[in-house]
């Protein structure tokens, strides 16, 4: 019987402490919501203004700009750089005359840099010229501000470019004489110029393909958006861009937690419009506008001030409705709310610890194999490399280092896709993979170019194995491309020698592959 009343006055206990937690609850509740739900929309507003200047500025600032390519490409003596009228390369007069013209135009206009490009990707003239080293005769073929504009089309956004830590945004336009595509003019306008442009606020701005290319804190440059293009670009187009292969997350996410409470009094509708963003203990709300043909999209970032002091708010009215509603049992109630507390923290702890364990093993067998082929990553690689050499240099027994490179890999992406130069990667590893022993290592040390390093071969046994991959490579066929695709690869293969150290090896070996492709691809080079 004791048993008995004992449960239940447990039980209506419980059920008087949930029925005046939540009558308190939903009463604090209805008192801050409206204040937080107006703090939210004037965030809201504030904004959405900052985001909407950010926008006419960058459209006044780059009106004009947008222009001076198109306008320099109609001057007939930069015509004559490219190509003069009376045919031949243009006179060194002509030259000089052209680079004084540009610097001219660089400080008339407000730019940074102007630039006379010819249809080979080598800079003609410069307003820089006079810059050590001079960016006369350096070839810029494969940055696609000058691609875009050889093939005929305008260039407008944002790159690192090709000197060192001087980004900024560029505007190409191709150079014609007599309907025939001459070369290209180009201008620079450094982000230096245009700081005003994220002045307000947590304000920043990032590129068509969602990375942070200007930010008031400069932390956050050179950070991506998750929702951005900048994963489907290859290394070499990243390099091409930004200078830089790696990139930090911007930090922002989903608000899910107030300060030292559950934030179950928050509507879900209120939730999904705030943003936790970096450190900061407050939601923020963003407010995202494109300017008008760049690329270019602005982000205004404003904090819910209203947010601690509402939370305050809401806690100190739980708290003083709760002790109306239950009068003498607060004691208890704190108690068993404490002790719950404690529970689910320490509940948390233990998941969020299972789950970093997990992650820190994730990690690090991403860190060790590269995720698309299954082959060691680079920097495994050469870990790996290092450790054999010193085993090899202390036992004195021959190693040996092969080299492979697809051969026509950015045809096999233009003609049959991505998906397919994918499934070739992974065909070729499944190939060597299939050839090589045990001890033997294959590591991706860059888009489409391998390393195998064999412990105890020597260059002939290297030579062998090398040759027997490049055969079986070329009797490969992959299902679903129309037509069959076949492919081969090319190999430059180098033995340990004394003193020798990884990067050495390397590049002996690359020599090696250089020569195999100088004499036609899909065969082998010893160095």
């Amino acid at each position: 019987m004791r048993i008995r009343h004992w449960l239940y006055a447990a039980s209506v206990s419980v059920g008087v402490l949930a029925a005046c937690w939540v009558a308190a609850d939903r009463t604090a509740t209805s008192l801050v919501g409206d204040k937080l739900a107006q703090s939210v929309d004037a965030g809201q507003m504030l904004a959405d203004r900052v985001a909407d200047g950010m926008v006419h500025a960058i459209n006044t600032d780059l009106a004009m700009v947008r222009a001076i390519p198109s306008t320099l490409a109609e001057v007939d003596l930069l015509r004559d750089v490219l190509r003069p009228a009376s045919g031949g390369a243009a006179p060194a007069d002509v030259v000089e005359r052209a680079n004084e013209f540009l610097r001219s135009a660089q400080g008339y206009f407000g730019v940074d840099r102007v630039w006379v490009i010819d249809l080979h990707g080598i800079c003609v003239a410069a307003s820089n010229f006079r810059d050590a080293p001079s960016p006369i005769g350096q070839s810029v073929a494969g940055m696609p501000y000058v691609t875009q504009a050889l093939l005929g089309a305008r260039f407008e956004r944002y790159a690192a470019g090709w000197e060192h830590e001087a980004p900024g945004l560029y505007f190409s336009v191709p150079v014609y004489r007599d309907g025939t595509l001459i070369g290209v003019v180009m201008t620079k306008i450094g982000l230096a110029r245009l700081r005003h442009w994220v002045g307000s606020g947590e304000s920043f701005i990032v590129d068509g393909n969602g990375v942070v290319i200007m930010a008031n804190d400069p932390r956050f440059e050179n950070r991506f958006m998750l929702d951005g293009k900048l994963g489907t670009l290859s290394d070499a187009e990243r390099l091409a861009l930004y200078q830089r292969h790696d990139f930090a997350r911007m930090p922002i996410s989903t608000f899910k937690q107030a300060p030292g409470r559950a934030n179950a009094w928050v509507s879900q509708e209120l939730l999904e419009r705030m943003s936790a963003f970096d450190e900061f203990r407050k939601p923020f709300v963003i407010a995202s506008r494109p300017s008008s043909s760049n690329g270019l999209i602005v982000y205004a970032v404003e904090g819910v001030d209203a947010w601690e002091a509402l939370t305050r708010q809401h806690a100190k009215d739980l708290a003083l409705c709760f002790l109306l509603y239950l009068g003498g049992v607060v004691i208890v109630v704190l108690a068993g709310w404490t002790y719950w507390r404690e529970r689910v923290q320490h509940r948390e702890a233990r998941q969020s610890n299972e789950a970093l364990r997990a992650a820190n093993h994730q990690l690090a067998f991403e860190a060790s194999y590269d995720e698309l082929t299954g082959s060691l990553t680079r920097r495994y690689f050469f870990h790996r490399f290092e450790r054999l050499l010193e085993n090899t240099q202390r036992k004195n027994e021959p190693m040996s280092l092969i080299v492979a490179d697809l051969d026509h890999f950015k045809s096999i992406n233009d003609t049959y896709g991505h998906a397919i130069g994918d499934q070739v990667l992974c065909r070729f590893v499944l190939v060597c993979s299939s050839t090589l022993r045990g001890d033997d290592l294959i590591g991706r040390i860059g888009g489409e170019e391998f390393a195998i390093l064999l412990p105890g071969a020597s260059e002939r046994d290297a030579l062998r194995v090398a040759d027997r991959i490049r055969e079986r490579c070329k009797r490969e066929s992959l299902e679903g491309s129309e037509p069959p695709l076949r492919f081969s690869a090319s190999f430059g293969i180098t033995e340990w020698q004394e003193e020798d150290s990884p990067t050495s090896m390397i590049e002996r070996a690359d020599m090696a592959l250089y020569r195999a492709k100088r004499a036609g691809r899909d065969r082998c080079w010893v160095f």
